[in-house]
């Protein structure tokens, strides 16, 4: 009764998601993880091929923000060509009232606005 209660046990087969947990869910999980690693390793060295060849895909964000520092820094140097002076003195607002009724006086003195008068300009 041993043998034949032993050959029975043999000649059961395991219930089906038992044999899924065992051997297929690795399989799978083993699939997903090795195609994730290649992919990531091809990614990678895909990318440092490219910079190496200097063919170094950017987003059009930072492209452009490139394009404006670079004409930023054109611009700049084009001021540090010129004799940029940073020291001259700011006038003082009485300064610029004081000016501008110099300006006035001479832009009014007798033979000046005679000869406005005279050829019709004012």
């Amino acid at each position: 009764m041993s043998q034949n209660h032993h050959r029975s046990a043999l000649n059961k087969a395991p219930p089906s998601g038992f044999l899924f947990v065992k051997a297929g869910l690795p399989l799978i999980l083993f699939s997903v993880g090795a195609s994730y690693v290649v992919s990531n390793a091809l990614e990678g060295k895909q990318k440092e091929s490219d910079a190496a060849k200097k063919y170094v895909s950017k987003s059009e964000r930072q492209a452009r923000l490139e394009k404006e520092k670079d004409d930023m820094m054109t611009k700049v140097n084009k001021i540090r060509k010129t004799d940029f002076n940073n020291t001259k003195r700011i006038e003082r607002p009485e300064e610029i009232l004081e000016r501008r009724r110099k300006e006035r006086e001479n832009r009014n003195v007798w033979y000046r606005r005679t000869w406005r008068a005279i050829t019709f300009q004012n």
